[in-house]
């Protein structure tokens, strides 16, 4: 076992490298800095393909921000990456033309196998640093955490069953006590069955049922239970609809429909919300040989600021169209637009954002290649 004080020592000294794993605090936005055609959601690996097929080194963002007094600030953000895709450094400064200061400084260390050893996040609002442990199938058991001040601030203990799936995740506050936990519970399929949520002195608070039954739609809450039924329909023409009926953290009844095609490409995704369903959430995604070409989303989370997106893709996955239309108030709205420039490669070289037709920010990216 690794001393962990003497390795906050290195870390905080030498400043070696970052990770981004499942139950990691820094799962977000490490390769976002990549905006390029694999532009997707955040996934729990390390790696990222299109650094990893274009020998990426370095992508570094420079950005501009416009106001309407004339004056600009400026961001520049840097991310480097080893031979492999994965990126262990991130620096983000700020400029406002008069003075510079370093906004965010995160990094990411590997053990020789590939695996995540240590991160590091130090920003103007949030510092800490984590260590990470492993099984013999690689997969994360145990997160330890420390602020600043290298003192221990928590920890995250993580149980798996024969067929390698969580079967508990215990969270332990800065005294080092359960703050609360889950347990897992699987069908023999292997699909889950059941949650538990648990306080710190282990009594159950919430009990998440899976199993569907007769109830259906006319699911109902139980006490400290909250049951989640889903149900697939398949269609003559392949697709898949998967209808997911639930309870959301306030106790309002919740339903999902989520359709999917013979190829498994999501198509449209719904979230209702209460007894009279009322839509809150819709995004439909449009295809052409087998590439996304279009997403259009309608949010209406917060009903007096809904807002649309609509989004376009070249034949080869690029992205050449987004539009916000965001309500601001009953009779006032922003629109925004964004545009790209791409290199033979699909990098990206330039982006423009505009509000209301004037221009809000510009980033230029610049790339540095492994040999």
């Amino acid at each position: 076992m690794k001393n962990h004080l003497l390795f906050i020592g290195i870390i905080f000294s030498l400043k070696i490298s970052q990770a981004q794993i499942k139950y990691s605090f820094d799962n977000y936005g490490w390769n976002n800095i990549l905006y390029h055609a694999n532009n997707t959601n955040p996934n729990f690996s390390n790696i990222d393909s299109f650094a990893l097929s274009n020998k990426i080194y370095q992508i570094m963002r420079s950005n501009t921000y416009f106001s309407k007094r004339g004056k600009a600030s400026y961001t520049t953000e840097v991310c480097n990456f080893d031979t492999k895709g994965r990126s262990h450094q991130r620096i983000t400064t700020n400029d406002t033309g008069k003075k510079q200061s370093i906004y965010l400084i995160a990094y990411r260390n590997y053990d020789a196998t590939g695996l995540l050893e240590s991160s590091y996040y130090n920003s103007r609002y949030f510092k800490r640093t984590e260590f990470y442990e492993y099984n013999d199938s690689n997969k994360i058991i145990k997160s330890t955490y420390y602020n600043h001040k290298a003192k221990f601030s928590g920890r995250t203990l993580i149980a798996y069953n024969t067929f390698g799936k969580e079967s508990s995740v215990v969270y332990f506050n800065k005294k080092n006590k359960v703050g609360r936990s889950y347990d897992y519970y699987y069908s023999s399929n292997g699909t889950i069955k059941q949650t538990v949520l648990k306080n710190k002195k282990g009594k159950i608070k919430l009990v998440t049922d899976y199993n569907c039954d007769d109830a259906g739609k006319t699911l109902q809450k139980l006490k400290d239970t909250a049951k989640i039924c889903s149900i697939k329909t398949y269609l003559p023409n392949g697709n898949i609809i998967t209808t997911t009926h639930g309870f959301n953290y306030n106790g309002k009844p919740y339903k999902s429909v989520e359709i999917k095609d013979s190829q498994n490409q999501i198509l449209k995704y719904e979230v209702y919300l209460g007894i009279k369903e009322t839509i809150l959430y819709s995004t439909t995604y449009t295809y052409a040989n087998g590439k996304l070409i279009k997403t259009e989303l309608q949010n209406n989370y917060n009903p007096k600021r809904p807002f649309t997106r609509l989004t376009e893709n070249d034949q080869n996955g690029l992205i050449i169209k987004d539009e916000i239309l965001y309500k601001i108030s009953k009779n006032k709205q922003n629109i925004w637009k964004n545009t790209f420039v791409y290199d033979s490669k699909g990098k990206i070289t330039k982006s423009q954002s505009f509000k209301n037709g004037l221009l809000y920010k510009e980033t230029i990216y610049s790339y540095i290649f492994h040999k």
